[in-house]
């Protein structure tokens, strides 16, 4: 695509715009071979805070200000699941965008429209929270969740 199209379709109106707006980045995964020099990293030289451990899937999640960076230790047995299938291969298995409440219904006919696959999606409650994660990829093959505060249909 060239730079006049790509602008062009930047500056079209709002009937082309996502039904949604984005909040940020939730959270980035990462795989590491070795949790202790990965939780010595992010936590004393960067200063993001261990909030939680899942051991059972060799993985931490740090609180990095309104963010998180996860860690999956791939050279644990419980890491595993996320081992890329190549030695060398990806280090970075997805990151998440936090979208605002949103229509699930209007997010999921604006992905159709793109022609956008759902290849993973599930209910998170964090608290008392509780949203809707899309994965999908972007044309690189990147996966990409999106985090949808969803209160119609999962409210408590």
């Amino acid at each position: 695509m060239n730079s006049s199209n790509r602008e062009s379709r930047l500056r079209d109106t709002d009937a082309a715009r996502p039904p949604f707006t984005l909040e940020g980045i939730e959270h980035v995964l990462l795989l590491v071979c070795g949790m202790d020099d990965a939780l010595a990293f992010y936590g004393d030289v960067l200063g993001a805070r261990l909030e939680t451990s899942l051991p059972a899937y060799g993985m931490a999640e740090l609180r990095a200000g309104s963010s998180h960076i996860d860690v999956v230790d791939i050279a644990a047995p419980e890491g595993a699941w996320a081992r890329p299938p190549v030695a060398g291969g990806r280090n970075v298995d997805h990151f998440a965008m936090r979208l605002a409440a949103c229509d699930e219904g209007a997010l999921r006919r604006h992905l159709a429209k793109h022609g956008i696959e759902v290849i993973e999606e599930r209910v998170n409650q964090d608290g008392q929270d509780k949203t809707l994660s899309l994965y999908v990829r972007d044309p690189s093959g990147n996966t990409v969740e999106l985090m949808c505060a969803s209160p119609d249909r999962y409210a408590s």
